[in-house]
């Protein structure tokens, strides 16, 4: 007896084991998050939707988020090259470190639990992972390191595996969004470096182009390698906001973009067949190519949405209604990520007694969850006391720290105080959202017949 009791002991210690080794962000995943038509599926099977926010500001800041007055006229990679020539490289990334320290911290993944949310989006920069700064002994000073001779950072993915972990203890899945591609994809501030501003220099057929477009590569094909066996990590987000710009400054996802596609797609596929892999689009359903034609397979749609409120804007009902017939004319039958949003009411646009933003918010929701539309809101948190761009508003204001003409303490002490520690809720939109997230139609169940607030 004495021999099948301990037997029974070895059995439990083993399945134990392995159900921990399988346990990803929650005890009852037990498999990778797969696409099945325009459903998601858990690791059990079961159809589900992501709904979160974005850790935006955290490992690329942005001046009118981040409390860094670093302009339009600036991208991380020139704060960080003038960090470096004003305190010494060593110095310059520790201010760095605290920034990141106080950005995002534990309690914001906590945070973002309590709301009944289930993701994070992580937006990171090639800047992150490589030693995009090095000392030019010719010119005696930092500058940006040539993108040919671009490695491996040592601490290269210490913050991105730190968020792996936080979303595992809190039960949350996490989008890894590659924000800022080698040479940039765009152009634009967001992407962290501005240098061509007129698109980047991701998409240039020459040979900085080549290179800037193998070192994207590599670096994914590092990352799916890294946390390939991670079941908390939803999706791969390959490019954020890519797009071959006109002569007006408009970006378009076009076959050059989705070839590109093709080439990280089957990076990635060469060390990870498990992951869904995301394609974003600038900016319609049309600007992407039905899978069938590249042969791609458990991969998801992204698009950002912004009915911005500016003179000559549509009302949201119209801005809306666009975006569904959008979609059911291309029919790409994958599943919907809207990765990027804000909202503000048609009284922005029209005038009082129009639309406020709240019931713009709350029709959105509405909207998003009733047709099985996957979500993540721009942002989980706003350097602003009263803001729908965050989750978190400040509870008072506070000052921007300005890397050019600050003292180093003074640059600490503004970045150290970005701890959501002096965040408050934004309790007006966070109302907005929660009632709706349980009805998140994750079956795609026929709602035709459903007359949604928003589209009225």
């Amino acid at each position: 007896m004495r021999k099948y009791v301990a037997l029974a002991l070895v059995v439990a210690v083993i399945f134990a084991a392995v159900a921990i080794g399988f346990a990803g962000c929650d005890r009852a995943r037990v498999d990778f998050v797969k696409t099945d038509g325009e459903n998601l599926l858990d690791g059990s099977g079961k159809p589900f939707g992501l709904t979160g926010t974005n850790l935006g500001g955290w490992l690329v800041q942005e001046s009118w988020l981040s409390p860094t007055d670093i302009g339009r006229e600036y991208g991380q990679i020139d704060m960080l090259i003038e960090l470096a020539n004003r305190f010494g490289k060593e110095d310059a990334e520790k201010l760095i470190a605290a920034y990141e320290d106080n950005w995002v911290t534990e309690k914001d993944f906590e945070f973002v639990k309590s709301l009944g949310m289930n993701c994070v989006r992580l937006p990171f920069t090639y800047m992150n992972i490589y030693d995009a700064v090095q000392y030019d002994e010719t010119a005696g000073e930092y500058k940006r390191t040539p993108f040919e001779d671009l490695a491996l950072r040592d601490d290269a993915f210490d913050r991105i595996d730190w968020a792996v972990e936080m979303c595992k203890k809190y039960g949350l899945y996490i989008i890894l969004d590659l924000h800022g591609a080698v040479g940039s994809q765009n152009g634009n501030d967001h992407s962290g470096d501005i240098s061509v501003p007129s698109g980047g220099q991701l998409w240039r057929d020459d040979e900085i182009g080549e290179i800037c477009r193998q070192k994207t590569k590599d670096l994914w094909v590092e990352v799916a390698a890294r946390y390939k066996d991670e079941r908390c990590v939803a999706f791969f987000d390959l490019l954020n906001e890519p797009g071959i710009k006109d002569a007006n400054g408009t970006q378009t996802t076009d076959k050059v973009v989705w070839d590109y596609f093709d080439e990280l797609y089957k990076a990635i596929r060469s060390v990870d067949k498990n992951h869904a892999v995301c394609m974003e689009s600038c900016w319609e359903a049309a600007n992407l190519p039905d899978p069938a034609q590249y042969g791609w397979e458990n991969v998801i749609y992204q698009y950002h949405h912004y009915n911005w409120a500016s003179e000559g804007s549509m009302s949201n009902s119209m801005f809306y209604n666009l975006k569904l017939a959008t979609l059911a004319i291309a029919d790409r039958g994958v599943p919907t990520f809207v990765g990027e949003f804000n909202v503000w009411g048609d009284d922005a646009r029209f005038g009082e007694g129009s639309q406020t933003d709240e019931q713009a918010w709350k029709g959105v929701i509405e909207l998003y969850c009733g047709m099985g539309w996957n979500f993540t809101t721009w942002n989980f948190k706003h350097a602003a006391t009263n803001s729908s761009w965050g989750l978190l508003n400040l509870k008072e204001d506070h000052r921007q720290a300005n890397f050019l003409t600050d003292e180093y303490e003074q640059i600490k002490q503004a970045w150290e105080e970005g701890n959501s520690a002096n965040y408050r809720e934004n309790e007006w939109l966070t109302a907005c959202i929660k009632p709706y997230l349980s009805q998140f139609n994750a079956t795609h169940a026929d709602v035709s017949d459903r007359e949604f607030d928003i589209l009225l």
